[in-house]
């Protein structure tokens, strides 16, 4: 079966599957230039996402982009240096700015997985009519709260295995 977003999130709690994780690469971030809004931008879950006014362009380790406002970068991760670089959506190079988890960010994240799940969807904040697809073993990632079973997530993110496993690391439950 193909979980829907609301299932999706059911199907965590039922299964009490979050798991606190934290960050462990670096992003690029850079504010929107005015020649990419309106633009789309292919992310990593094959969705394409649309360049907004007052948003940053972030990057990943495996030069893939999302769009986030900057006071959310800002509350997470600590700057970090910059550098002019041009990934593969880029048109030019373009100056980056380079930003570092902070250590003690972190993150609930649920993995979906199981016998009879084929995948499932998750509506992220950026752009909530464009849902996210994953096959099973996807990874659902949101902001840290003190009790994740008593919030309701309004702002989920969907990252891949590969992807979560080369930048993520689940903590135990003392961290």
């Amino acid at each position: 079966m193909r979980l829907s977003h609301e299932e999706t999130l059911q199907w965590i709690h039922q299964h009490r599957a979050w798991r606190r994780a934290r960050k462990t690469k670096p992003i690029w971030a850079r504010k929107v230039a005015t020649d990419e809004i309106g633009r789309e931008f292919q992310t990593a879950d094959h969705v394409l996402e649309t360049g907004r006014e007052g948003y940053w362009l972030c990057v990943g380790v495996a030069g893939e982009p999302w769009f986030q406002k900057r006071e959310k970068i800002l509350a997470k991760y600590d700057h970090a240096g910059e550098e002019t670089r041009q990934f593969a959506f880029d048109q030019r190079p373009r100056k980056y700015q380079i930003y570092k988890p902070q250590g003690d960010t972190r993150n609930w994240v649920a993995q979906v997985q199981s016998p009879d799940i084929e995948g499932f969807y998750i509506r992220p904040g950026y752009d909530p009519e464009r849902p996210l697809y994953s096959p099973a073993g996807g990874w659902v990632v949101k902001d840290d709260v003190p009790d994740p079973y008593q919030d309701k997530p309004d702002d989920v993110w969907l990252v891949q295995p590969a992807l979560f496993d080369s930048t993520y690391e689940v903590l135990s439950t003392t961290d």
